[in-house]
């Protein structure tokens, strides 16, 4: 049986991004503070990923 519902990339890409936004938070606190300066790239690309997720297509930037 197969699965015939779309997925959405954009969802999956968001998921990985959050999960690896908690996981350097966590080490942050925790552990390491360098790990701060690993949230200067991938604050940005969450950020990215959801503006352009909710964007109407054919929108104009």
């Amino acid at each position: 049986m197969r699965n015939r519902e779309k997925v959405s990339i954009g969802g999956m890409i968001l998921l990985v991004l959050v999960i690896a936004n908690a996981l350097i938070l966590r080490t942050a606190l925790t552990t390491d503070a360098g790990w701060y300066r690993a949230l200067y790239i991938s604050l940005p690309l969450l950020l990215i990923v959801l503006i352009g997720m909710f964007r109407k297509p054919g929108a104009k930037p």
